[in-house]
């Protein structure tokens, strides 16, 4: 049983980021970023505090095979029809977490939570926002010290099993149980592969920034 519908987020965030510009394929996805790692995918290879409740953007090829990452030029849609129900900090920018609703028997309301985040300036709680409108770039600051480069974090989680909104502070959310949150895979459904997080390899020259690429084609 669907508990929502496919959202079309891949589709929007091609489209508006000009990415079909150089023959966007598919993610790359090291298993740090997977939603339920205990792995980390930057720095010396480690284990997360806590597992991970989301699935990390960042990186992925064309049709020819060829590397890129998403950057700080990147603009993000959102994945549903919904409202902002809360817009708080992270420690690589902001997150926006927003509330969908369903039509449809069984079809419970949904949080979407988008993190590391430069949100829109006139972005506020209340805002309705339709599935695919843009509403942030990603954050471009680079953590030089966890060698973390800027992405997009994307988690779901059932808001029947959480406190309001405006209480979802990371240090909370971080220790839930697991189970309040959803794979993104199973709405945002991309093209993927997964590879091995290999800490002698830097990322940031093996991918290259897609806003440089953009600026070739």
């Amino acid at each position: 049983m669907n508990l929502f519908p496919k959202s079309e987020f891949v589709l929007h965030l091609i489209r508006e980021n000009k990415l079909h510009a150089f023959d966007f394929d598919r993610f790359v996805f090291f298993q740090g970023m997977m939603f339920g790692s205990d792995k980390k995918w930057w720095g010396v290879k480690g284990i997360r505090r806590f597992l991970h409740e989301g699935l990390d953007l960042c990186f992925f090829t064309n049709i020819c095979n060829e590397k890129f990452r998403l950057d700080e030029t990147v603009k993000v849609p959102m994945l549903y029809d919904g409202r902002v129900e809360h817009i708080t900090n992270d420690f690589l920018g902001k997150t926006v977490i927003t509330r969908h609703c369903f039509s449809g028997h069984n079809k419970l309301p949904l949080l979407s939570l988008y993190g590391h985040l430069n949100p829109d300036k006139n972005l506020k709680i209340g805002d309705e926002i339709k599935a695919g409108e843009i509403f942030a770039l990603i954050a471009g600051l680079e953590n030089r010290q966890k060698v973390l480069l800027p992405h997009l974090h994307i988690s779901l989680a059932k808001p029947e099993m959480l406190p309001p909104a405006n209480c979802l502070e990371w240090e909370f959310l971080n220790t839930v149980d697991r189970d309040v949150f959803i794979d993104p895979l199973k709405a945002i459904t991309p093209k993927y592969t997964v590879a091995e997080y290999d800490d002698g390899v830097d990322l940031a020259k093996l991918f290259s920034k897609c806003s440089l690429a953009n600026s070739e084609v």
